[in-house]
């Protein structure tokens, strides 16, 4: 049970912000992709000052996650209202897509006994050993998407 409830809160996290501050999906996409460069690359060091902080390995082990988490709350809250009420019923698919990337991005770094318990389900491993096909897949559908619903149609070789 507690598993799905992990999938289910990284899944939702995006759809739930999209949905109540009403923010652009790619906006609360990219947030999902700058998280996970941040955490990446200073997830440790933030790790390391929490211990020394806190003296708390408890906290530390969450460091990451937050560092991931934190682009997408600042979105929320920065760009609230940047999507239409009227758009935003269409909005709810690539809102549920940047929550699955979320998940294959935060999955791995949660605590081990956490992970555990979120892959200890058939879907929350599955989840966990196809995170490179899943983010591939995504951000291919993304780039596409972006790529063909955002031509320029106005400015077809028109002389000033």
């Amino acid at each position: 049970m507690s598993s799905y409830i992990i999938l289910g809160a990284l899944t939702g996290f995006p759809l739930l912000l999209g949905i109540l501050f009403r923010v652009n999906p790619s906006h609360l996409f990219f947030s999902v992709m700058a998280g996970e460069l941040l955490g990446r690359y200073f997830g440790d060091d933030a790790e390391l000052v929490i211990k020394s902080l806190t003296n708390s390995e408890t906290f530390a082990h969450y460091a990451e996650l937050v560092i991931i988490v934190l682009p997408i709350l600042f979105t929320a809250l920065f760009l609230k209202g940047s999507i239409e009420k009227t758009k935003l019923f269409y909005a709810w698919i690539p809102l549920l897509i940047a929550g699955v990337v979320l998940a294959a991005f935060a999955l791995p770094t949660l605590p081990t006994e956490m992970l555990a318990r979120a892959t200890s389900t058939e879907i929350g491993a599955q989840a966990y050993e196809s995170i490179e096909l899943v983010i591939g897949v995504v951000v291919g559908f993304q780039l596409a998407t972006l790529w063909l619903l955002n031509k320029n149609k106005g400015h077809s070789k028109n002389k000033h």
